[in-house]
């Protein structure tokens, strides 16, 4: 018999499971999946300015002003996998498990994608402009810390050339002051590292440091140790950064020589997600290529909640 077509209440669990387990920093952000307009765009408004205060007031009565707030938004992308046909002789061939055989390359493949664009939708946002129209706005260089680290080789297989200075602990011991000084929540941040940068932070410890990160590890919920106010995670790609424009590199965009790789930091209410839908696609039985084919789709994306971007900073290679 052929595979019988996979419940979509299933399919829907079963990719969100993967997503959370995959990208643990998919749960440490707020969710305003319930805040989506029309499927497709979620608007954040921010508040304008704070009233002013007088003291032991001389004149009444006082003026009333109005607050002008303003609004940042961010559109859900879609994500969608190439249809995958499993033609009737494999269907019956197949002996491993039949939900791992329909759904598991297409869910491993978006859960990354989402991941690594997850990220880099934090340190990039929209902002509606008079007359229509958006712009795109950029985690400022203001919100970025170079490395200050002896001279490493970079990792020839990103693309890039030459030495960067390592990952220190003092850059985080830095991002925790200016976190501080922007009055940022000190219970839930988070900090990001990309794997060769957190073996360069890991070397920068002494002895009783290190006892100490390693002592707050919590593996089973992917954190790898706590430093500076931060829980680390530990990915094998974060973020890539333009050095003449400081700016992002779109995950996916080959590197160039002089490119520099980024680790985030932010607060669990400083970032947000949404995800709409979240769709299994199956045509059994299909004439033409004798077979099932199934692909999937998820709408999903994210942005900093706040137009001042505090709370958001990244830690970024400087060039030796």
């Amino acid at each position: 018999m052929a595979n019988p077509k996979v419940p979509q209440e299933l399919w829907v669990s079963y990719i969100i499971e993967k997503l959370w387990k995959t990208n643990p920093h998919l749960k440490l952000c707020f969710d305003e999946s319930k805040f989506v307009k029309g499927g497709s765009i979620v608007y954040v408004p921010q508040a304008g300015a704070k009233p002013n205060v007088v003291k032991n007031r001389p004149n009444i009565p006082a003026v009333a002003v109005q607050r002008g707030d303003t609004v940042v938004f961010y559109p859900l992308d879609v994500y969608s996998t190439d249809p995958t046909v499993i033609t009737w002789t494999e269907g019956m061939e197949i002996s491993y498990a039949k939900t791992d055989s329909v759904l598991g390359d297409h869910t491993n493949t978006l859960v990354e994608t989402v991941g690594d664009d997850m990220l880099y939708n934090w340190v990039r946002g929209f902002k509606p402009i008079a007359g229509g129209g958006s712009v795109v706005e950029y985690l400022p260089a203001s919100k970025q810390i170079k490395t200050t680290g002896p001279a490493t080789a970079v990792n020839s297989v990103d693309g890039q050339t030459g030495q960067r200075k390592g990952l220190h602990h003092k850059e985080f011991q830095k991002a925790q002051a200016m976190m501080n000084k922007d009055n940022v929540p000190k219970e839930g941040r988070y900090a990001m590292t990309e794997s060769n940068m957190y073996q360069e932070f890991i070397d920068s410890l002494s002895a009783n440091q290190m006892a100490a990160f390693q002592a707050t590890a919590d593996l089973a919920n992917g954190i790898v140790g706590k430093f500076a106010g931060f829980t680390f995670l530990e990915r094998s790609s974060v973020l890539a950064f333009d050095p003449a424009t400081n700016q992002p590199i779109l995950p996916g965009e080959a590197l160039a020589g002089d490119s520099n790789l980024g680790c985030l930091l932010w607060h669990k209410d400083s970032v947000s997600k949404a995800t709409g839908d979240t769709e299994l696609f199956q045509d059994m039985r299909n004439p033409l290529y004798y077979g099932d084919v199934h692909s999937g789709l998820i709408k999903t994306g994210g942005r900093c909640r706040r137009e001042d971007w505090k709370g958001v900073m990244a830690i970024v290679q400087d060039a030796v």
